[in-house]
């Protein structure tokens, strides 16, 4: 959670940036030339030089020390080790250096910094990291983004080229398939079924008249059940059965279940006894 909130603090320094000259990707997940999936947290075109941001959101006082390449956090007087950020965006620019080479694309200069978005952070390092260029506070992105426009003088890409080269990107982007479930050990009957209020978050709602009730804050909400269809679909799949969903979003008859998914427009699959349909 706290790298989320980091990699969302970071859009506000991002802002600043002129969107005809930059171009900005969260998260973007490529396949290297070794078959090898890396991901940047943000990764930034420009005509003149790639840039990869690393982002890091701890509080307390972090030390890059040289000797073993250790990356050390101290908080209320504990020492934490933790990966070393240096070395991860030196792996990520080796891997996007191999992506680029693969893709045909014009090399790039690819730069790389390491950003925390704690402006309260302190960050230390010995007399043999050669850190200062490298690692920064997020509020000072913009300036060192001006600074990198003087240091390289000349354009590589025009802006058409550039363009194609972010879509190109996008087009390679690997989407994480992650199975929520196993990752954290639940089985599927430990997920609590029923409508969650939109206003007071209780579940579950009860069905009154068309429209969703909630008995803790007295909302009414004839949309309520599509937020919970969209969990269903993230957390078990887009196939969902009549049964499946009276169960889920807790309906007392059939035929309100056969309304709602009706007035959904679901596809479907199968006999009409053993019908699959396909959530949006």
């Amino acid at each position: 959670m706290a790298g989320y909130k980091g990699e969302l603090s970071i859009q506000y320094h991002l802002s600043f940036l002129d969107e005809h000259k930059y171009y900005i990707f969260h998260t973007l997940r490529l396949q290297s030339s070794t078959n090898y999936i890396f991901q940047m947290d943000v990764l930034i075109l420009t005509s003149k030089y790639f840039l990869i941001i690393e982002i890091k959101n701890i509080i307390g006082q972090v030390t890059f020390e040289n000797h073993f390449a250790q990356f050390i956090r101290t908080l209320n007087g504990i020492e934490e080790g933790f990966y070393n950020p240096l070395d991860q965006v030196k792996k990520q620019k080796l891997r996007l250096d191999s992506f680029i080479e693969n893709q045909k694309i014009k090399r790039p200069p690819v730069k790389s910094l390491v950003c925390f978005t704690n402006p309260q952070t302190i960050i230390r390092s010995d007399s043999r990291v050669k850190a200062s260029q490298s690692i920064m506070h997020a509020h000072n992105l913009f300036s060192k983004l001006e600074e990198l426009n003087q240091q390289f003088d000349s354009s590589i890409f025009p802006e058409k080229e550039l363009l194609k080269i972010s879509r190109k990107l996008l087009k390679k982007h690997c989407e994480e398939d992650v199975n929520i479930l196993e990752r954290y050990g639940i089985t599927r009957n430990e997920i609590i079924k029923g409508v969650q209020c939109p206003g007071c978050s209780n579940i579950s709602m009860n069905r009154q008249s068309g429209s969703w009730f909630c008995k803790i804050c007295n909302l009414k909400s004839k949309g309520a059940h599509i937020t919970t269809l969209e969990d269903y679909r993230l957390l078990f799949g887009p196939n969902i059965t009549h049964q499946e969903l009276n169960e889920f979003i807790g309906l007392a008859t059939n035929s309100t279940t056969s309304k709602i998914i009706y007035s959904l427009g679901l596809t479907h699959c199968g006999s009409k006894y053993k019908r699959t349909y396909k959530l949006k």
